[in-house]
């Protein structure tokens, strides 16, 4: 590649957790490597909670927009929710080369999810990406999956993974606790993920006394109380994630998740993140986790059961399982080299 720096433009549209690793941190790491001058819009805010909605206020943000687009030589958005944000893609592609970034399958949001009420296949959320899939320059996908699903709407589609900021998640010191810690993090909208196990861990608090499990960030409502069950409804802000992920100091983490065309094209970013603190995690058998990643899978409630006994049971696996995790992230999904190819794949486009 040459050394020759370009100007890209990433423009949010989702919540700041998505945006932080589809968007921001791609670009602080293109930048601070020397790769690329990179900015986004709306500027980032690490205090921001809620989606940023400038479609619907073009009247106060356009000149500000265009005055980035005219800037930039390659454009990066997010999908768009309104015939106003389409028309500002078909705007801006016709100039400067723009690209669609999207890292879930939105024609499949399953009925349980609460995101369901707002994406419902066939509704305008839907109609409007898809509209934006196809007439964009490229398309920028976290999963190979992604990648084949959305091939009959663009010829130009590609693969950047999600990846670690070894900075902010390199393996901590546990802070010690008498018990065996297995913890799930998770959004509202995988409360149906979680249900799946919900029998297997009361089962596993009934046959050891030496385990904890821990629910954070969106516990279910109704689960039976149990003196070592904590559900934490503990959002913090996105830049401090990690450090609050390190302090939970799971023994074992879990990522259940069911079976469906939504789930396959989800990538293994909580399973990036416990690897990325040492932490041993057992994961469904569904296609993020299939491959890759040296996690633990499960196939049913036996499955379950017994891959967490094992870990349960024996410490030295548990470090051992960890130690691999962690070892095999910071080398295939380390920021600093998936930046590197993220930039030498925009500069295709210049």
């Amino acid at each position: 590649m040459s050394l020759k720096k370009f100007n890209v433009l990433f423009i949010s549209t989702i919540n700041p957790g998505v945006c932080f690793y589809r968007q921001y941190q791609f670009a602080k790491k293109m930048s601070e490597l020397g790769l690329a001058h990179c900015r986004m819009f709306p500027e980032w805010d690490v205090n921001r909670m809620n989606s940023p909605d400038w479609e619907h206020h073009l009247k106060e943000n356009i000149n500000e927009l265009e005055a980035q687009v005219q800037w930039a030589d390659i454009i990066v958005c997010q999908y768009i929710n309104s015939p106003e944000g389409l028309s500002v893609v078909q705007s801006m592609r016709d100039i400067k080369p723009t690209l669609m970034e999207v890292d879930d399958d939105l024609q499949h949001v399953p009925h349980q999810s609460v995101a369901y009420d707002f994406n419902r296949p066939g509704d305008a959320q839907d109609f409007w990406a898809t509209r934006q899939l196809m007439e964009s320059t490229g398309v920028i996908v976290s999963t190979p999956y992604l990648a084949q699903y959305y091939a009959p709407f663009n010829q130009n589609v590609k693969c950047i993974p999600n990846c670690i900021d070894f900075s902010l998640w390199d393996k901590h010191q546990p802070i010690e606790h008498p018990l065996i810690r297995i913890g799930w993090i998770g959004g509202a909208t995988h409360e149906g993920d979680l249900k799946l196990v919900k029998d297997a861990l009361f089962h596993l608090l009934s046959e050891h006394n030496n385990i904890e499990i821990y629910i954070v960030s969106a516990p279910p409502p109704k689960w039976p109380e149990h003196e070592r069950l904590t559900m934490m409804n503990q959002w913090v802000n996105i830049d401090q994630y990690p450090k609050h992920v390190k302090e939970l100091s799971f023994d074992i983490g879990i990522i259940p998740l069911r079976d469906n065309l939504f789930n396959r094209g989800k990538s293994n970013l909580r399973g990036l993140e416990y690897s990325a603190c040492g932490i041993p995690s057992v994961a469904s058998w569904v296609e993020p986790f299939k491959n890759g990643l040296p996690v633990t899978t499960a196939k049913s409630f036996d499955f379950w059961i017994t891959e967490l006994n094992k870990l349960i049971s024996n410490e030295e696996e548990r470090k051992v399982k960890g130690q691999l995790a962690y070892e095999y992230v910071k080398e295939f999904y380390n920021l600093d080299k998936v930046a590197v190819m993220y930039a030498d794949y925009l500069k295709e486009y210049i």
